[in-house]
C-alpha cells in the first residue's frame, strides 16, 4: 500500500499537504507469491497544513493469516524507498533518524496506523505499507 503526501501552494503562507492512497502488495511469501487484495490502506488521500499532524489516520490493514508484521516505507520526490519501521504484532520497531516524528501503533496481525507530526515539505511524499510472515 502507499499513500502520499504532496505539497502544493494555495497562496505564499498557506502549504498543504495531500495524502493519496495506491495499492502497494504484501511482501511474498516464501514461496515468492503476493496477493495485494488482502492488504488495504485508508484513506485515499488527506490534506494539511504544515505544522499540522496527520495522527493515526493513515491505516493499514489485511487479512493474511500468519502474517504478523506490518512494514510503513517512505518514497520521496526521487524515488527512493525508505523503511521508517515496521510493527511485529504489537512491538513498535522505528528507524533512529524518524524517532519522534513517526509513530505507528495497532495489532500487525490485522492492522495498523501511522502518525506522522509537525508536517514539513520534507514529509512530502509516498507512504507505503505491506504485511508480511514474522521471520525468526
Amino acid at each position: 500500500m502507499r499513500a502520499s503526501l504532496i505539497g502544493s501552494h494555495l497562496n505564499y503562507f498557506n502549504m498543504f499537504f495531500i495524502v493519496c492512497m495506491f495499492i502497494f502488495p504484501h511482501l511474498p511469501e516464501i514461496n515468492g507469491t503476493s496477493d495485494s487484495k488482502h492488504v488495504n490502506q485508508t484513506p485515499f488521500f488527506i490534506i494539511r497544513e504544515t505544522g499540522e499532524s496527520v495522527d493515526r489516520e493513515i491505516n493499514c490493514s489485511h487479512n493474511i493469516p500468519n502474517h504478523d508484521v506490518i512494514l510503513w516505507y517512505k518514497q520521496d520526490e526521487h524515488k527512493a524507498l525508505k523503511l521508517l519501521g515496521y510493527l511485529n504484532v504489537k512491538f513498535v520497531n522505528l528507524e533512529e533518524d524518524v524517532k519522534g516524528k513517526i509513530s505507528f501503533g495497532g495489532d500487525a496481525r490485522k492492522q495498523s496506523s501511522l502518525t506522522i507530526s509537525n508536517l514539513t515539505l520534507k514529509d512530502g511524499a509516498v507512504y507505503f505499507c505491506a504485511a508480511r510472515l514474522a521471520q525468526c
